[in-house]
C-alpha cells in the first residue's frame, strides 16, 4: 500500500521564509500570514500584518530586500517526490535547480548564503518541496493588491546517511508576469529534536 504523504506532528520550525515583492510600480503592499502554528520571528515587526512600500526592483521600505519570518508549524506533509543530494554537491545542486524552480540570481545567492551555513555536514540530504496546497493550508500568504505571479519554494531538508533513489518531481518554471511575489524558506529536519 503506497502512502502518499508523510505526516509529522511535532512542531516544525520553518526557517527564514523570505518574501520578495516586485510590483510593476512603486506602491504600498499589504502582506498577511495565516500560519497553522505560531510566528516566532518577524522582520520588519509584523504586528497585525506588514504594510510596506515596495519598488519594482524589490526594495521594501527603502531598506529591506525581503520580508522575513519564522514559524512553528503544527504539522507537516511531505510529498513522495524529491531529490537525494550528496552534501558536497549541495552548492552545485542549488546553482542548477534554484533557477529552474524560479529564483533569480539575487534570490538564489541569498538562499545559498543562508542554507549552506545552516545545513550541517552529513553524507546526503533528502530535499523535498512543500506543495502549494500544504502552503495554502498551513502558511497562507494574503497579499493585497493580489500578485499576478506567486513563486513559493519551501524545502524540507533531511540528513540521510546513504543515497537512495526517490522519484524526482517534474519541474515547471514559473514565468514572472506582472506583480510578482517570490518566497523561499525551509525546514531543517537535522535541527529538530524530537522528544521521546
Amino acid at each position: 500500500e503506497k502512502i502518499c504523504k508523510q505526516n509529522i506532528h511535532e512542531p516544525q520550525p520553518v526557517k527564514k521564509p523570505a518574501v520578495y515583492l516586485y510590483p510593476l510600480e512603486k506602491m504600498n503592499v499589504s502582506v498577511k500570514l495565516e500560519v497553522n502554528g505560531k510566528l516566532t520571528v518577524t522582520d520588519p515587526p509584523y504586528n497585525t500584518g506588514w504594510n510596506v512600500n515596495a519598488t519594482p526592483e524589490g526594495l521594501i521600505d527603502n531598506k529591506y530586500d525581503y520580508l522575513f519570518y519564522e514559524a512553528d508549524l503544527n504539522k507537516i506533509e511531505l510529498p513522495e517526490e524529491g531529490w537525494v543530494v550528496e552534501y558536497k554537491e549541495l552548492l552545485k545542486w542549488f546553482d542548477e535547480y534554484l533557477p529552474q524552480l524560479g529564483l533569480n540570481s539575487k534570490e538564489k545567492e541569498q538562499f545559498k548564503e543562508y542554507w549552506l551555513k545552516n545545513l550541517k555536514k552529513t553524507n546526503y540530504y533528502e530535499i523535498k518541496l512543500l506543495d502549494n496546497k500544504f502552503l495554502e493550508e498551513n502558511m497562507k500568504l494574503i497579499i493585497s493588491p493580489e500578485p499576478q505571479t506567486l513563486i513559493r519554494l519551501n524545502f524540507h531538508f533531511k540528513p540521510v546517511f546513504e543515497k537512495r533513489e526517490i522519484k524526482e518531481p517534474l519541474i515547471t518554471k514559473t514565468e514572472r508576469i506582472g506583480f510578482t511575489v517570490v518566497e523561499w524558506g525551509g525546514i531543517n529536519a537535522g535541527d529538530i529534536k524530537i522528544l521521546p
